[in-house]
């Protein structure tokens, strides 16, 4: 146990994320943050000699919180996904790849489409 232990929680709890998908390629689907819901992040003290600190630690929280959606907002991931975009399976004796090519984003229903140009071999 360290001199001075902290519990975090946060409002809500979990953080409600809220992403879009900006890009696609052949190699990785670019994802950005584009809404964080964080209204607070409490501190509260673990151990005693925490306590003297729990009063500065809440006056933070509100403050702890903005910084942190400011920190993560607008940021981007990329996820690799070369090998969600082919497969393959036997047919009889042969082995049948099946590859998407050019990659491109859009939604149906709501949900988020990949489409392209298969290569079929």
């Amino acid at each position: 146990m360290a001199l001075m232990d902290f519990t975090t929680l946060t409002e809500p709890d979990p953080p409600e994320v809220t992403v879009r998908a900006d890009a696609v390629s052949d190699e990785k689907l670019t994802l950005r943050l584009t809404d964080l819901t964080l209204t607070d992040v409490s501190f509260l003290p673990s151990s005693a000699a925490a306590v003297p600190v729990g009063i500065v630690s809440m006056l933070l929280s509100k403050p702890a919180a903005s910084a942190v959606r400011q920190f993560f907002e607008d940021r981007t991931l990329d996820l690799p996904i070369d090998q969600l975009l082919r497969t393959s399976f036997p047919a009889g004796d042969t082995e049948v790849k099946v590859r998407l090519d050019r990659p491109e984003l859009g939604s149906h229903k709501g949900m988020l489409m990949i489409s392209g140009t298969v290569s079929v071999s």
